[in-house]
């Protein structure tokens, strides 16, 4: 797996006493809601771990947020996994997962296989544990391939079931609805009704991903100063 680049003053081991910050690994962090998530929890001072199939584009954004960057084609299930078996042993305590790679179906099948494959780390995490995921856009819907994989009713289903398999935990499963500039949180049950205002451009930097960033950005509950508050003390 590729590493483009690393922040060196936490540690990669994910031990509590050597970390003071959330680590927050994006899917798709290269354009559209990924980015401007990475740029959002970059300013917050989050620990960042970004993935994209884009190696051109990581390498050069790992580098201006001075966080880590690994290859991920979350179109291959034999990319996730690899990429998950990577994370895991470098990094055993995750504390966001975000899921903006991909469209269409790909987003879809992509948020399942990345979700259920980092589920172990968030479990281990102790900022939130929130699994985000950004759904397809609601013009990929008639995808020729898979379409209903690329539906939001698709997409619900998946995410409630992760909602299901995170029972007992304290993570929390939610969807970030980029039009709508808001967040839902996803509980386990499939029947249960699905958004109808999810669509939006995944590869657009427009105002609406940069404030549904932002308030992802505080779903953490920390902020800059807690890490100096935490180390003083």
């Amino acid at each position: 797996m590729t590493e483009f680049a690393s922040r060196s003053d936490d540690g990669a081991t994910g031990d509590p006493s050597a970390r003071g910050r959330p680590r927050v690994l994006i899917t798709g962090a290269c354009r559209g809601i990924g980015h401007a998530c990475a740029k959002a929890f970059a300013a917050q001072g989050a620990e960042l771990i970004l993935a994209d199939h884009d190696t051109e584009l990581l390498g050069m954004l790992a580098k201006e947020l001075d966080a880590v960057g690994r290859y991920c084609d979350v179109a291959s299930e034999g990319s996730v996994t690899i990429f998950a078996a990577e994370i895991l042993a470098s990094y055993p305590e995750l504390d966001m997962v975000i899921n903006a790679a991909g469209g269409g179906y790909e987003r879809t099948l992509g948020m399942y296989r990345v979700s259920r494959a980092l589920m172990p780390g968030l479990r281990n995490g102790r900022y939130g544990k929130i699994l985000l995921s950004i759904p397809p856009a609601s013009a990929d819907s008639g995808d020729a391939i898979f379409p209903y994989a690329s539906s939001n009713q698709a997409f619900q289903r998946l995410c409630s079931a992760l909602a299901a398999e995170a029972r007992g935990s304290s993570i929390r499963v939610m969807i970030g609805c980029s039009q709508g500039k808001r967040l839902v949180e996803v509980v386990p049950d499939s029947n249960a009704r699905y958004w109808s205002d999810a669509g939006f451009s995944s590869h657009r930097e427009d105002d609406g991903n940069r404030a549904l960033a932002a308030d992802i950005a505080k779903l953490t509950g920390w902020t800059r100063g807690d890490e100096g508050a935490r180390r003083a003390g």
